[in-house]
């Protein structure tokens, strides 16, 4: 992004025109808000010289109809509107079967004259789901080590799912590489603390250790007797992408496994007792009703059903303790693998490496563990001589999800201006990473995130349609994929259905279903020019007590359009204790507020449709997403959500940030900062957090094909 630039829509008046064939609109008008009517021409007036036209009459917003569609939505049939679900392609098939019925048609296909009455309203993009592991023979491995005394090179071959297993977040493929030990796999430069110090890893299997040093010593220059960010596996894969290895591998540690052993027994114990105790119990009641005949004694098949499951709990415990607390992780401990990497990433029994690390160090592992911890300081080594070779399939679900899509023709020499009303309909489905109660598997159903904003953009589009054609079309886009990263949203601004020099505006509804009092929050007030006065004015007529951001980037669909340059306005209700858990439902929406804000919202269209001059985008400083986040530096980014992989890809610079002066643009891929490479978002984040404020960073893009070397001096923290 770059300064303030002027409207250039005037110049696409001569394009063909957006819909053809477009369909006759029945037209039934009710008497609505005359306030809000007025307040919406003279807002109007505020962008520039009213249209000729009398003040619009308003239909009126129904109430029940808002409440049925959230109970619909929001139902456990619809299952949360998860990806992958029935639920999801329910809800979408709702939306299009309901902007059929108002009468609204899809967009034209960019090469076609016609939209012909069954033309799809569909923009169908593919979201990966899952990772699951692949068939056995296809993920097998060995050591290779050097020659022994005969000559032949020694193999140790490793069973998949005893010796070892592939993890969800690496990807798939044959291998065959040189091995390193980099102990915990860590690099703080701020403590001092580098495993990669004076170790080339770049295309080595690197052998990590799980957690981080120090644990025991509550004075670690980590975090103490809690482990620090430093210990998470993602961090370490991140750190690990950053050096250009070939694979990880990851071993337990020394602690963990003694932590691991020490609860197995614990449960042991605890198995053991509970069985005394019942028995106990069992022997008291059995007295009891021999004394009083009357009193209830417990089943004895309730008895021994219980008794067998602390006895298979007992069997369990002693199954983990047989591996001595060296277990394997999930497949899915290291990540869902939805945006898994394309090196192996697998975790291997210590107990596998511990004699090739042995050989190689000339020192047993415990011992080197002991050797860190003094520091710390870092043991690392080359396993000369050791390779690992073999292949892993880490299998990706993917689905289809589909936007959901419908005009509302405009009429006149700003027709093929257009105005974009937009809401997520997609949610949790069944809970997930995303949760906010993590390890419930329950439908998330959604009502207010984002039931609420999909029912008002049906029935916002119910009450345009019904006044007939505004001066500029209308696009109405219902997202998917929004709570997995902006996905949905993405997708559109990179294959819009209009070109995005004609999109002069875009509005935004995401959880606007918890009125609470008579607070709304707009972000984007200050995207373009008339907006602050034109929420003040319709908010005003609505009764409204308005808190501004005047920001157009934060998490939702909102932020794709404005990083490409487009003002934005985004209304929301505000958070509360039930977001993103399973009960977030139906019953808990203020249906009244909804109304309200339903025909607010008709109002902000309506004005930006009718205004003789589109808003000039304006350029806002914003941390939204390009904050520095707690202890990382400030750099000013916006990611592109929809372009994973391959680098981290940014749609936009915040004014005035540390990427904005140092050259970088929307559209870059960010593939080198400082001395490390960048593959993702993660990567980034984690190289960021390795340097400090006031320092001048070098930074590698990729742009336009070409590799742009730049220089970004970073700033404190926000």
């Amino acid at each position: 992004m770059r300064n303030t630039s002027s409207s250039q829509f005037g110049s696409t008046r001569l394009r063909p025109p957006l819909v053809a064939g477009r369909r006759r609109l029945g037209i039934t008008v009710v008497s609505g808000s005359l306030a809000l009517a007025l307040a919406a021409t003279n807002a109007a007036e505020e962008l520039g010289p009213a249209v000729a036209a009398p003040p619009p009459a308003v239909a009126e917003v129904s109430e029940e109809r808002l409440r049925k569609a959230v109970e619909f939505l929001a139902s456990p049939a619809l299952e949360g509107r998860g990806p992958g679900t029935k639920g999801l392609d329910r809800a979408a098939e709702w939306v299009a079967a309901s902007f059929a019925q108002i009468g609204l048609s899809p967009p034209a296909p960019a090469d076609a004259g016609e939209v012909t009455d069954d033309a799809v309203a569909f923009q169908p993009f593919a979201m990966t789901l899952e990772a699951r592991l692949g068939p056995e023979d296809r993920n097998r491995a060995e050591l290779v080590g050097p020659p022994g005394p005969d000559g032949e090179a020694r193999v140790i071959p490793l069973e998949c799912g005893r010796d070892f297993t592939p993890l969800a977040a690496g990807g798939s493929g044959v291998f065959d590489l040189p091995l390193a030990f980099l102990g915990y796999g860590i690099t703080a430069p701020k403590d001092g603390y580098d495993d990669y110090a004076g170790i080339d890893a770049a295309g080595d299997a690197v052998v990590l250790l799980r957690h981080e040093p120090q644990q025991d010593n509550p004075h670690s220059v980590f975090n103490g007797n809690q482990n620090s960010r430093h210990a998470a596996l993602s961090r370490k894969i991140a750190n690990a992408s950053e050096h250009e290895v070939g694979g990880v591998i990851f071993i337990n540690d020394s602690v963990g496994i003694r932590r691991r052993s020490e609860s197995i027994d614990k449960r042991i114990e605890a198995a053991v007792e509970a069985i005394i105790e019942r028995k106990a119990r069992r022997d008291a009641r059995q007295d009891a009703s021999e004394e009083e005949p009357g009193q209830d004694a417990e089943s004895r098949q309730d008895y021994l059903e219980a008794i067998a499951a602390e006895a298979a709990a007992i069997t369990n415990a002693a199954a983990e303790l047989q591996e001595d607390g060296d277990g394997l992780m999930e497949f899915t401990r290291a990540g869902d693998g939805r945006d898994g990497r394309g090196i192996p990433i697998l975790h291997l029994r210590r107990s596998v490496v511990e004699p090739v690390i042995r050989e190689a160090a000339d020192a047993d592992l415990a011992e080197i563990e002991r050797e860190i911890d003094r520091g710390p300081e870092s043991h690392s080594l080359e396993l000369d001589g050791w390779r690992i070779r073999g292949e892993t399939a880490v299998e990706r679900v993917e689905t289809t999800a589909r936007n959901v899509l419908a005009v509302l023709p405009g009429a006149g020499p700003h027709a093929e201006e257009v105005v974009v009303l937009g809401a997520h309909y997609d949610h949790l489905g069944y809970g997930g990473p995303s949760s906010a109660a993590p390890g419930v598997k329950a439908v998330h159903h959604g009502a207010d995130d984002n039931a609420s904003g999909t029912a008002m953009l049906v029935e916002v589009a119910r009450l345009l349609a019904a006044e007939g054609p505004l001066p500029r079309t209308v696009l109405f886009a219902a997202f998917a994929g929004e709570e997995r990263g902006l996905l949905g949203s993405a997708h559109y601004t990179d294959n819009p259905a209009v070109p995005l020099e004609r999109t002069v505006a875009m509005v935004n509804l995401d959880m606007v279903g918890r009125l609470d009092g008579e607070k709304l929050i707009v972000h984007g007030t200050g995207t373009g020019t008339g907006f602050e006065k034109l929420v003040d004015a319709l908010a005003a007529a609505g009764g409204f007590e308005l808190a501004k951001e005047p920001g157009g980037f934060g998490p939702s669909d909102h932020a794709s359009f404005y990083g490409k340059k487009i003002p934005v306005l985004h209304l929301f209700t505000g958070s509360h204790e039930d977001y993103h858990r399973p009960t977030d439902t139906a019953e808990k929406i203020n249906y009244e507020g909804m109304t309200r804000i339903t025909r607010m919202v008709a109002g902000v269209v309506r004005a930006l449709a009718s205004a003789e001059e589109p808003p000039d985008y304006v350029e806002v400083a914003s941390t939204r997403f390009a904050g520095g986040g707690g202890d990382r530096p400030y750099f000013g980014s916006i990611p592109d959500f929809g372009k994973p992989g391959g680098g981290y890809a940014i749609s936009g610079v915040s004014k005035g940030s540390p990427a904005d002066r140092g050259g970088l643009e929307g559209g870059d891929l960010i593939i080198r900062l400082g001395e490390s490479a960048i593959a993702n978002l993660e990567d980034f984040d984690n190289a960021l957090r390795k340097h400090a404020a006031g320092e001048k960073v070098p930074v590698v893009v990729r742009r336009g094909g070409a590799e742009v070397a730049l220089e970004v001096v970073l700033d404190p923290p926000r």
